[in-house]
């Protein structure tokens, strides 16, 4: 099993200089994605059936795929489903809101990403809560345009490092969310995909 700065590391060194991950909504995208500079790419939707030529193209194309577990169509949401597409499919990380999961994800080697919904300060203090419990290598907060205020208070308090997700769709979001603390962006905007293509650094 990797250690949690092993994680951190690889995470860091991915997203260093590509902060943004591509998120893949649509599987045609999916071409799109693979020739992007992108190193990370998010499946927020597939099935038991496009799972793995996914991961596999993902791989081939020299990035790391990570899992949003909750949402993959055919897949049980359990042990035996992280299993299956840690040991049978190959991803690389998972993405999920889910502590269980998290703490099954890394049994088996696999990078993970606790989602974190931030409406309120009630939220925020069980989300903060819950993910000193799980310990995941990283935490993707959402609304990440709306949660871009509290960035910096998430990873002080856990130690994490924190990536912003949802709504996040120009520029100027990107931007927003690197001086707020966070490591990177997920978003299936590709005008900010396009831009990575085009740019070394926001920074």
């Amino acid at each position: 099993m990797k250690s949690k700065s092993e994680s951190y590391d690889r995470l860091a060194y991915c997203l260093k200089r590509k902060p943004v991950i591509t998120s893949l909504v649509n599987k045609e995208e999916l071409p799109t994605i693979l020739q992007s500079t992108s190193n990370i790419v998010f499946v927020l939707k597939a099935d038991i059936f496009s799972i793995e030529p996914i991961v596999e193209q993902i791989r081939e194309a020299g990035k790391l795929s990570f899992i949003h577990f909750d949402l993959i169509d055919g897949i049980g949401k359990d042990k035996m489903g992280v299993a299956y597409m840690a040991e049978k499919i190959g991803i690389d990380g998972i993405v999920t809101t889910k502590s269980s999961i998290i703490s099954e994800g890394k049994k088996h080697g696999l990078m993970t990403i606790q989602r974190l919904f931030v409406f309120d300060s009630v939220s925020l203090d069980n989300g903060i809560k819950i993910t000193q419990s799980s310990q995941p290598d990283a935490i993707e907060v959402l609304p990440g345009m709306v949660c871009t205020r509290i960035i910096k208070r998430i990873h002080d308090e856990l130690d994490v490092p924190v990536i912003a997700g949802g709504l996040m769709v120009d520029l100027s979001d990107l931007e927003l969310a690197l001086k707020s603390g966070a490591i990177g962006i997920s978003t299936s905007s590709k005008e900010l995909w396009d831009w990575q293509d085009a740019n070394v650094s926001p920074t």
